[in-house]
Order: structure tokens, then C-alpha cells, then sequence
């Protein structure tokens, strides 16, 4: 998977499964991508599942028609939540994406704070998204491979 590069925008940490990067410009926010065992699940229940655990009290806003990760099609969902044991008087958005393919989940998480996007602020046309860090998510989710996949 490609990924941003550390930068004066970015603290990037990779791990075995993925990598994480905090961007520290703008809004701020962290994008994540990922593998983990699929262990049977589809998708939806990777997705799910994800929510239920890291974001227990987020609220679905809207699931992804024809979301795809790694150019393989599946599920995907953007969600509003509070973090917990954390007073904050602000909105925060998370979009979580997943597919799987040979039992083998990809994911994509971008968190951050929920900011409108308007004529003056945004990729330009209207977006139902309003999280800063998903203008920079997209490029990234379908630079996923699978093991066997040629080359893009």
C-alpha cells in the first residue's frame, strides 16, 4: 500500500499489518490502512465489527455505495462519535472502508474532526465526506494489492 510520506504534514508509524499516519496540518485527523484475517467474515462484518469495538457509541451517517478497497469491491460506512472519557464540545467523522479477497480484510480508517465542506473550503464540488483527511485518503485506499495481483 502506498502511503503518506513523513513529512512536515505527516508522523507516520508502520507496523507488520499497515500504517498509520497523523496529519498534523489543517483539521488534523489519522488515516490507518491495514490487513487483518478476515476469518470468515465478509465486509460488512469486518466493517461492523471495527465499529462496534474502537467506536462504540459513533453513529452511522451513510454507508459507501459501491465501495471498493484495493480495487476489489466492499463495504463501507462514514460515522459520527464522540470519543469516550473525552469532553469535547466538536463533531468527530470517521469513514471506514473494507474488502475482502482470499480471506484477507483490507481496511482504511480516516478519523477526524466533522468540518463542512463549502465553496471556500473542500475539494471544490459538494462532498458529503466534510473530513479534511479524506481528500488524502482516496489516493491511498485503491494503492492496496492483494498477493497475486499484477502490478498497477
Amino acid at each position: 500500500v502506498n502511503y503518506p510520506a513523513p513529512n512536515a504534514a505527516y508522523q507516520v508509524t508502520t507496523r507488520d499489518d499497515g500504517v498509520t499516519a497523523k496529519l498534523t496540518a489543517g483539521d488534523g485527523g489519522v488515516l490507518r490502512l491495514f490487513s487483518q484475517p478476515a476469518g470468515g467474515r465478509v465486509a460488512r462484518q469486518v466493517v461492523r465489527q471495527l465499529i462496534d469495538k474502537q467506536y462504540p457509541n459513533a453513529e452511522i451517517a451513510y454507508e459507501l455505495p459501491n465501495a471498493h478497497v484495493g480495487y476489489q469491491l466492499g463495504y463501507g460506512v462514514v460515522a459520527d462519535f464522540q470519543p469516550t472519557g473525552v469532553s469535547t464540545n466538536y463533531q468527530l467523522r470517521v469513514i471506514i472502508m473494507a474488502a475482502v479477497k482470499d480471506d484477507l480484510a483490507l481496511i482504511a480508517v480516516a478519523e477526524g474532526p466533522f468540518r463542512r465542506f463549502t465553496p471556500d473550503f473542500g475539494p471544490g464540488p459538494p462532498s458529503g465526506a466534510n473530513l479534511e483527511i479524506a481528500m488524502d485518503m482516496a489516493k491511498y485506499v485503491e494503492s492496496f494489492s492483494w498477493k497475486g495481483d499484477p502490478v498497477r
